[in-house]
């Protein structure tokens, strides 16, 4: 039944065909791919791929490439904030979310719709850092907070873009976090992450050019990040707008847990088609999901069904919808 309301006639099918949709697809599991890799996986031709391709950017389905990297290996801890206004009014806002965009160590900016107004991921090397930042964040904008939370990334997990394909596909799951380890970058490393993180598919010669070293010193040093598990994916960046989708996370509740139980919601969760993110959390809330969704009401199925099924150990749920995101870049 979810199957069938995810592809029901909408947007999405007036602004791309099946081969527009098998190209995100692949793209977005690897942005570097080229046209010709492209073409062979979707069964077609490099000059179709191209043009499609380039016609989806001109056209802003999509907006960036980016590589994505597990910041837990630099030594950091993922932190979230979810903030509910009070008395706010456009000029405050705009001066709030420069505040934050000019903050270094905050790596991801939202506006939402629902529960809460804004959210921010702030990576932190210390507890004590984070608070430092915080109070001079309260000091500052703390009289029109009316409600705060502060959460704390365990695990977090992102599956492949199983929407984009009609045909039923396999989940294909990133995991992140853990213990923050201590992987020591040299200066190379972290210009080439730079440049990466504001382009991932930039070519390897103008990577090159721009560093002023060889086209083979930066494919050593891209696949040795990639071994290593820096770098995880080259992934894409799509207009939700263009294409009729929402973008929506969910906070939920838990209790009586086991093991057990746990990773059978995980694996449910990975195999749903417009789940993309799943992440363990400490805080108010036990767990997050994120939705790409072509309407609210598909989300709520999505969740009736989770409750309905784990209903001995989720007890409950909220939600808001992402309304505006700011791209996360490397942390220079």
């Amino acid at each position: 039944m979810l199957r069938k309301l995810a592809f029901a006639e909408n947007k999405i099918d007036l602004v791309l065909d099946e081969l527009d949709r098998m190209i995100l697809y692949f793209l977005d599991q690897n942005c570097r791919r080229s046209a010709t890799e492209i073409a062979k996986l979707v069964k077609s031709n490099k000059e179709t791929v191209n043009f499609r391709m380039k016609r989806m950017i001109k056209d802003q389905i999509i907006v960036s490439t980016m590589t994505e990297l597990n910041k837990a290996k630099f030594g950091y801890n993922i932190i979230k904030v979810y903030f509910q206004f009070r008395n706010f009014n456009k000029d405050l806002e705009k001066e709030f979310f420069d505040y934050l965009k000019s903050i270094n160590e905050v790596g991801w900016v939202v506006s939402c719709s629902g529960r809460w107004d804004a959210l921010f991921v702030y990576w932190a090397r210390s507890t004590f850092e984070f608070h430092q930042a915080f109070l001079k964040m309260m000091q500052k904008f703390g009289k029109h907070i009316l409600h705060k939370e502060i959460i704390y990334n365990i695990n977090w997990f992102y599956y492949n873009r199983k929407w984009l394909v009609k045909e039923p596909t396999e989940p294909v799951v990133l995991k992140y976090g853990g213990e923050p380890s201590d992987y020591k970058l040299d200066e190379s490393d972290k210009n080439l992450l730079v440049i990466l993180s504001k382009d991932g598919k930039k070519p390897i010669v103008d990577i090159a050019n721009e560093l002023k070293t060889s086209s083979q010193n930066i494919i050593n040093r891209i696949r040795k990040l990639e071994q290593d598990r820096i770098i995880t994916k080259y992934s894409l960046n799509i207009n939700y707008d263009k294409i009729g989708y929402i973008f929506c996370k969910t906070f939920i509740y838990l209790e009586n847990t086991t093991q057990e139980r746990l990773e059978e919601l995980y694996k449910y969760c990975a195999a749903q088609p417009n789940i993309f993110a799943l992440t363990t959390t400490l805080g108010a809330w036990d767990l997050e999901l994120e939705f790409e969704v072509e309407n609210f009401e598909l989300m709520i199925k999505i969740m009736d069904d989770i409750r309905q099924k784990f209903s001995d150990i989720v007890t409950n749920y909220e939600s808001v919808i992402i309304t505006h995101q700011i791209t996360p870049m490397y942390l220079e």
